[in-house]
């Protein structure tokens, strides 16, 4: 497991370092070793951020982020947030697995933020559909990415598909 941490307008001292650390190494029993761990951290005018993206071996996507005015409360807050995720997507792995079906997650290749103020468009992402997936794969991931929508390719029609949420429960866009 790879923890790699990135800090914005803060000082990364060695005690926050451990914090991070001892407390995400928590999560290492349901995490396979070649386990990636991106973290991040800002601070606000008042508040102190943290956001969390895990990519797991098999392309499971968990992410979580909070701010408090406390910056060791939201690692905290944050850790808990993870370990609700990963019992979720343990069960729904269970419900699945017993069809014997396999589960598939799409992977984020990129992040690239745009610095311009002058561009509408803040932010890219770049996603990786080769690996195809159900729709209720979808959901699950975008339940995990706390997401409104999750765009994907659809293991039957092998078209590019977007569920979303709404709010009497999912909504599903086919390509014509």
């Amino acid at each position: 497991m790879s923890i790699q941490i990135i800090s914005k307008k803060i000082v990364l001292t060695n005690s926050i370092k451990d914090k991070i650390e001892n407390t995400l190494i928590n999560l290492e029993k349901y995490l396979s070793d070649d386990t990636d761990i991106h973290v991040k951290l800002d601070v606000t005018k008042k508040n102190q951020k943290i956001e969390v993206t895990i990519f797991t071996k098999n392309g499971t996507i968990l992410r979580a982020e909070d701010s408090k005015d406390d910056l060791y409360t939201a690692i905290d807050s944050v850790y808990n947030k993870l370990y609700k995720q990963m019992r979720k997507l343990k069960t729904q792995l269970m419900k699945k697995n017993k069809s014997n079906e396999s589960i598939r997650f799409n992977n984020i290749d990129e992040y690239i933020n745009l610095d311009s103020n002058d561009n509408l468009i803040k932010r890219y992402k770049k996603f990786n559909f080769d690996k195809p997936m159900t729709t209720e794969d979808a959901i699950i991931q975008m339940d995990l990415l706390e997401h409104k929508f999750f765009v994907f390719r659809n293991i039957e029609s092998e078209d590019i598909n977007v569920v979303y949420k709404r709010h009497d429960g999912y909504g599903l866009i086919e390509q014509i």
